[in-house]
């Protein structure tokens, strides 16, 4: 008797198992409009199954998808300029999204300018902006020396190698160029400063201007290019502390020759 109800239990366990492995294999249609935050209908939107390459659908003109999809996956929604956006998709059959636009939308990049801030579409100069975070691991503390090959266009030269004077040249638009004996014009938060003063760390935005269109606001002084360097502000959240600590020392060389003449006597 105790066999027959542990048999008859397993049967109902075995069958419930497969009726919910039936239910999850059941495909069902799920609809639904996508809109960005002003609730304007988003046309286009890439509407897809995640971890299922394949299946998918688009948005039509009134922001309309439909797709056929097994329930307990998540539906994923991208779209150019707008962060994506993913929603598990269990007894629902209508799911409304609302796509945020993105922080870093590249049509909206910006760059520094001797105007201002402009789009960098909209900016026909030469300029470059510099990933602080490169410059940062570099291991020299001097920006100028950071520079060196990690800025396209600019030709750097190291003179001396004695601690204090170990900073090297920089021209921007050549050496043959006019002005080329003079060094880049550097405005730091838009007052004229030289770069050796300025602390890496320091540095929000770091952009070059190379050509005579980006320079011209400059007059003669930007002959040679300009930089523009924007340091950090206050900024509103939780406090932040960085803390990094470098410690570099120089010895002089002296050839073994040396030695043996201020060893021997006069």
């Amino acid at each position: 008797m105790n066999n027959m109800k542990k048999y008859l239990s397993l049967c109902i366990m075995l069958l419930c198992l497969c009726s919910t492995v039936m239910a999850q294999q059941e495909k069902v249609v799920v609809k639904g409009v996508v809109t960005d935050e002003a609730k304007e209908p988003l046309i286009g939107v890439n509407v897809t199954v995640k971890d299922m390459p394949g299946l998918g659908s688009i948005t039509d003109m009134n922001g309309h998808y439909s797709i056929t999809m097994e329930p307990y996956r998540q539906l994923v929604f991208t779209y150019i300029g707008y962060e994506s956006k993913e929603v598990m998709v269990k007894e629902q059959r209508t799911i409304n999204v609302v796509m945020k636009e993105s922080v870093t939308r590249a049509v909206d990049e910006v760059v520094i300018t001797g105007t201002g801030v402009q789009r960098k579409l909209t900016q026909t100069g030469a300029i470059t902006t510099v990933d602080v975070g490169e410059l940062k691991r570099n291991p020299s503390s001097s920006i100028v020396n950071a520079l060196a090959g990690n800025v396209p266009g600019i030709m750097a030269r190291q003179t001396s190698g004695q601690p204090g004077k170990n900073i090297s040249e920089f021209w921007i638009r050549g050496i043959s160029t006019f002005g080329a004996n003079s060094s880049a014009y550097v405005l730091v938060d838009g007052f004229e400063r030289s770069m050796d003063e300025i602390n890496i760390e320091d540095i929000e935005t770091f952009t070059v201007l190379k050509d005579a269109s980006a320079t011209a606001i400059y007059g003669s002084k930007g002959a040679n290019g300009v930089v523009l360097i924007t340091t950090k502000r206050g900024k509103a959240g939780k406090i932040k502390i960085d803390a990094k600590v470098e410690t570099t020392y120089n010895t002089r060389t002296v050839l073994q020759s040396s030695k043996t003449d201020l060893l021997m006597p006069a």
